[in-house]
């Protein structure tokens, strides 16, 4: 089985590369606007299958899986609070960011999409790539984010921090039905809290 993951990660890289090579990746650096991430280019690819793959990596693999395909990925990781509140281990490595919980990546951040969107570009940007929002929130520490449509199949949305309209930062998490449910309730919770008053 392990020979097995190995041959997949491998076939995986290679992917990635000959994609890089033929469509160009966004983190060839064609010197538009720097990625958050300085150092390392990330490739960020999808697999036609529907899943993105950050350096190989995707949201709901394992942190030991990982370790095994990636020698050099980090040991140890930093306990982390994301913007909603929940508790993530996150762990840098290759100029991305991977969030884990019980040893399972449950999102990444990155500096652009396959498509291209990164910090500096704009909200229609994104509804460009992504048709509209499905959600939007704000964090108690005055982050506003916006929800698109990743990967419907896999749960997957893409989650772009933002200031004024341009993303600030991007993430792919596994939160896409939660972030609809939080959406439809938004606006009864905010009907409630007017009808108290």
């Amino acid at each position: 089985m392990q020979q097995f993951l190995a041959l997949l990660g491998a076939l995986g890289t290679v992917l990635t590369l000959i994609a890089q090579l033929l469509t160009g990746s966004p983190s060839a650096g064609n010197g538009e606007i720097p990625a958050p991430f300085p150092g390392t280019p990330v490739i960020v690819v999808t697999d036609g299958l529907g899943d993105i793959h950050v350096n190989g990596i995707t949201v709901g693999q394992s942190v030991a899986q990982i370790r095994a395909l990636n020698g050099s990925f980090p040991v140890s990781g930093n306990p982390v609070f994301l913007e909603t509140g929940s508790a993530r281990v996150r762990y840098v490595f290759e100029g991305a960011e991977y969030y884990a919980a019980d040893g399972v990546v449950t999102r990444i951040g990155m500096p652009h999409t396959p498509e291209g969107i990164r910090k500096g570009s704009s909200l229609a940007e994104a509804t460009a790539a992504y048709g509209r929002p499905v959600h939007g929130y704000s964090s108690s520490n005055g982050g506003r984010y916006a929800v698109y449509v990743a990967a419907e199949q896999l749960n997957l949305a893409w989650i772009f921090e933002y200031r004024g309209r341009t993303v600030q930062k991007v993430y792919l998490d596994d939160s896409l039905e939660q972030m609809r449910r939080d959406a439809a309730a938004a606006p009864r919770a905010m009907l409630r809290h007017q009808g108290s008053s």
